[in-house]
Formats: C-alpha cells, sequence, structure tokens
C-alpha cells in the first residue's frame, strides 16, 4: 500500500483538490463557549510517558474565565472562540462513526495497551481477524483520536501497524480521519492560539498526517489539509501561533519521502513559504525558532531557500504573532531560546 509513484505524478496530484480546510464555527460551538467546558477533564491513554493532551487547559480556562465575551478572540477574527476542551472538540458529532460490539472494541483496546514495535505483525494479525471492513472508520476515530492524537512517541508503531495490514480502505479511512479531526479542532484554532493542549493535539495530527501521507510517497491533498490557505489566514488574522507549527509537523515527513523530498517541486515551495514567513519583522522568536528548527531536522539551510512574495500584498489584522519588545526579541535570538509549546 505505500509503494512510492513517480515525483512528478505525485506532485501533480498534491495539487488536484481545491477545498479549504477552515470553515466557519457553527452556532452549536458559540453555544458551547464556556469557561465550564475547558477545564472539563480530558480523557488520557493508559500510554506512560505519552504527549497528554490535557496538560495545557488550565491556560484556556484562565482565558476564559476573564474574557467571557466574544472579544476575548482576536480582533476581527471569522472564527468564534469555542471554550471546548480539546477532547470535546473531537467529540463532535460530526465526527461519530457507528460502533462495533463491545467485545470489538474491547478487544482493540486492550490490544493497544499491549502493542509494542516487537509484536506489530503479531497483533495486527489478531486485529484483522476481528475487525471487518463495516468498522474501519470507527478504528480509524479510535486510532486518530484516541491514540494518535496524544501518542506521538508511538506514531511509528501506529504506522507500521497498517503497513502490516495491508488494506487501502483502512489507510484510506485513518488519512480522512486525520483531516476531518483537523478540520473540526481549526474551527476552533483561535482556542489554540491561547491554550497549549490544543496546539499540543494539532501537532501531533499534524505529524501524523504527514507520516501516513508524505512519509508514505502519498500527495498531501489540499482537500486533507491545505497549507497555503492555512498559513495565508494565520497570518492575516494572528494566529501563526497555532497554526504554523502545526504546518512545520507535517513537514518534517518529506525527510523520509522519496516523492516529496527536498527539493521537489511541491516541497520547495512549501519551504519557501515557511522562510517568508520567518522573515516577518517583529515576528515572534519561538515562531522563527520552528522553521529553524524544521530546516535542521531536514538538514535544509534557511540562508539557501528562496523566499516567496505570498505575504508581500497582506496586512495583518492582529499583533498575537509579534514581538513588539525588541530588546527581549534579540536578547532570546542571542541565547538561542527553544520554541514555546
Amino acid at each position: 500500500a505505500g509503494g512510492a509513484p513517480p515525483a512528478a505524478s505525485a506532485a501533480a496530484a498534491a495539487n488536484t483538490n481545491t477545498g479549504s480546510l477552515f470553515s466557519n464555527a457553527n452556532a452549536n460551538n458559540q453555544a458551547a463557549a464556556t469557561a465550564a467546558a475547558v477545564a472539563g477533564a480530558v480523557t488520557n491513554s493508559p500510554r506512560e510517558g505519552a504527549a497528554g493532551a490535557g496538560a495545557g487547559e488550565a491556560d484556556a480556562a484562565v482565558h476564559v474565565a476573564s474574557n467571557t465575551s466574544a472579544s476575548a478572540a482576536p480582533a476581527n477574527s471569522q472564527f468564534q472562540f469555542a471554550a471546548a476542551s480539546v477532547d470535546q472538540l473531537l467529540n463532535d458529532p460530526e465526527l461519530d462513526v457507528p460502533a462495533p460490539p463491545k467485545n470489538v472494541s474491547d478487544f482493540v483496546a486492550a490490544l493497544f495497551n499491549s502493542l509494542v514495535r516487537d509484536n506489530v505483525p503479531a497483533k495486527t494479525d489478531e486485529l484483522m481477524k476481528i475487525l471487518p471492513a463495516e468498522h474501519y472508520a470507527w478504528f480509524a476515530s479510535y486510532l486518530v483520536k484516541v491514540r494518535a492524537s496524544k501518542e506521538m512517541n508511538y506514531h511509528e508503531t501506529y504506522s507500521m501497524m497498517l503497513h502490516h495490514a495491508n488494506k487501502s480502505k483502512l489507510w484510506e479511512c485513518v488519512i480522512n480521519t486525520t483531516a476531518e479531526c483537523l478540520r473540526v479542532l481549526l474551527k476552533s484554532v483561535d482556542q489554540a492560539v491561547v491554550s497549549s493542549s490544543h496546539r499540543t493535539v494539532l501537532k501531533n495530527l499534524g505529524f501524523w498526517l504527514g507520516e501516513i501521507t508524505l512519509g508514505r510517497n502519498k500527495p498531501l491533498t489540499k482537500k486533507a489539509l491545505n497549507t497555503e490557505n492555512l498559513l495565508l489566514d494565520a497570518f492575516k488574522n494572528g494566529r501563526l501561533t497555532a497554526v504554523l507549527p502545526l504546518v512545520c509537523k507535517v513537514m518534517e515527513a518529506i525527510k523520509k519521502s522519496i516523492a516529496f523530498k527536498f527539493p521537489k517541486p511541491w516541497s520547495a515551495k512549501q519551504m519557501s513559504m515557511l522562510a517568508e514567513i520567518h522573515d516577518i519583522p517583529n515576528l515572534r522568536t519561538n515562531l522563527m525558532f520552528e522553521v529553524e528548527v524544521l530546516c535542521k531536522h531536514l538538514d535544509i539551510k534557511l540562508t539557501d531557500l528562496p523566499r516567496t512574495t505570498m505575504l508581500a500584498n497582506l496586512t495583518t489584522e492582529s499583533s498575537n504573532d509579534l514581538n513588539t519588545n525588541k530588546p527581549a526579541r534579540e536578547k532570546a535570538r542571542a541565547e538561542g531560546s527553544p520554541p514555546a509549546a
């Protein structure tokens, strides 16, 4: 299922879909925007040492408690601030799928609790004996929402499982579910700007999406994640704090790709746009570091990247992503401070 297509055809396929990931938050999200929802408990995975999504809920709760009106969101925001916990967002009715019999769901949960790299083939064989195709959508939902969103350290193991299962329909379900979860989370992107737990889940799912698409030499379609539109909207509306780390995590996967390894055309364009964002005057230091860390991971010299001019005629409507304290910014750059979560 993971065969590498020719680079040219794969790059062309990456531009076939024109759908935008963003959509306006609906009335249900607005009605659910309460501080109590932010403080709601996040269901943690049983994995020890996993990258949990609940650690930073308190910062959003404090923000909502002191800013209960719509003005809490960045100025001129096209999204309403949806003060719900990450788990509540991922349990949006839009993401509901029919559940299998309890014995199947219990078996899957137990299997994941004991899954390690060494037993992937045996565990996958057990799984496929009990999981019929009609429940692939449910399995994808469980894998993405309960596991991949919180357990970045296990992404490679989960990808190995999907490779061993070798079911194209299962791969399709997992990719589509990941894209849908990101779409729902990005409805509340303004919450992610102030919530570290929300940003952590966005980064985890971004890394996962890159692994199961670009990392497998499969195109990242615009329908799944329109990175260019996402970054342009984030620049205009002061959301780079939430969006830029997500896109950088997606792009990490091109390192192991053949069809999309830099400097293939699609990847080169993405990196040039990130380089242009890096050069935004007074951009917050942690956001600059996101691009620099990515370049180091990919063994690319940032200074050698050509810059796009996609931001040239745009103006930002928010200063959220800018550091107006120039002396502090220069000090942080000199000290090589790591990016914030």
